[in-house]
């Protein structure tokens, strides 16, 4: 399992944020974990797969989908619209 800290602040508040990130087949915990119940707007990005495909697949689909959700809390933060459902659909 490879994971990365993320601050996405404005993106996390969003309704259908965890679904955004199962579609980029990614998964989110708060920053000190799954029990972590405070919001920070910092999130442990994870891939979601973690059999079947090779490392460098995996830590691949990590990057791509980690980009863009920044991507996207950039947005926001410029004052930006973004319906998050939209993005990556399968």
């Amino acid at each position: 399992r490879a994971s990365v800290h993320v601050r996405l602040v404005n993106l996390g508040k969003l309704p259908g944020f965890f679904q955004l990130v199962q579609r980029l087949k990614l998964e989110a915990r708060g920053k000190y974990g799954e029990t972590d119940r405070q919001y920070t707007g910092v999130f442990d990005i994870s891939n979601a797969e973690r059999l079947g495909k090779s490392e460098v697949t995996l830590i691949n689909i990590m990057v791509e989908g980690v980009a863009k959700l920044i991507q996207i809390e950039r947005q926001l933060e410029n004052g930006e619209s973004v319906n998050i459902d939209e993005i990556a659909k399968a």
